[in-house]
């Protein structure tokens, strides 16, 4: 398939396919920031609530910046994956104290900050400044191998993103990737089809993973009175983990998820 014949393809199924999503329809690098952090290994069925709750709570940079990490962390739940409140708080602290609250529009500036990979720093700069530069996630994926690798195994995305460069519809970036997501997504629902690439990987289970016991000590303290509890209680908690307790805990404490009150012998929020 050629390029020219690829787009007209892609952007003709859009016009009448588009799909509407709150993050759509502003140009708030904040915004959109918030909305990708969020969607990172998330349905978006879950993601829609709580972003509108998430942007009640910080409407600005400068509300989530000086946000406690307790009031964060009641806000984030139910998305899981809580280092990426705490790291899109640390982002934002950076961004109001070394950009004056400008957001860089180079992607490779935006991918020194905490928890900003190479996909969310190009998904950024294109929804939000309309950047040209192509990029991956695992929909976009899905429609170079389906369309420019149908027979060929262990693809890199190397090799896609020298044809997803030349594809990039210049005129508009920003909607030449929403197309690319909305196609993905709604005609190729075969998720088979990423297998072929190199970098797949089949994500695990939560439930019963060392991720779901994390997730239970910061959900209990979440529920206490002063998001504290006794060293002696959060190793009750998880005491059927097939994980240590210790490690559970260790964890939490490396991602400063919950801190250690000497003297008292308490973990908290």
């Amino acid at each position: 398939m050629t390029i020219p014949s690829f787009q007209k393809k892609i952007l003709t199924w859009h016009k009448k396919n588009r799909r509407d999503m709150p993050w759509r329809r502003t140009r708030d690098p904040y915004k959109i920031l918030v909305s990708e952090v969020m969607l990172q290994q998330t349905q978006i069925s879950r993601v829609l609530p709580k972003y509108e709750e998430f942007l009640q709570t910080f409407p600005t940079i400068e509300s989530l910046a000086k946000a406690s990490d307790k009031k964060l962390l009641k806000v984030w739940s139910g998305l899981g994956y809580w280092r990426r409140a705490k790291y899109l708080k640390e982002t934002v602290k950076i961004i109001a104290r070394d950009y004056d609250d400008k957001f860089p529009k180079n992607p490779e500036e935006l991918e020194k900050l905490p928890g900003i990979g190479p996909y969310t720093a190009r998904a950024v700069v294109c929804f939000s400044f309309n950047n040209p530069e192509a990029f991956l996630d695992t929909n976009i994926r899905r429609v170079y191998l389906h369309f420019f690798f149908p027979d060929k195994k262990n693809v890199s995305d190397k090799e896609i993103l020298k044809i997803a460069q030349k594809s990039v519809w210049k005129k508009n970036p920003r909607e030449w990737h929403y197309a690319l997501f909305d196609y993905g997504t709604t005609m190729l629902k075969d998720k088979k089809i990423n297998r072929r690439s190199r970098h797949y990987h089949k994500q695990s289970k939560f439930e019963g993973s060392f991720r779901s016991w994390r997730a239970k000590v910061v959900k209990f303290l979440l529920s206490q009175p002063q998001n504290r509890a006794s060293q002696k209680i959060i190793k009750k908690l998880v005491s059927d983990s097939p994980y240590p307790s210790q490690q559970i805990i260790n964890s939490l404490l490396k991602d400063k998820l919950i801190k250690y009150q000497k003297g008292s012998s308490h973990y908290s929020l």
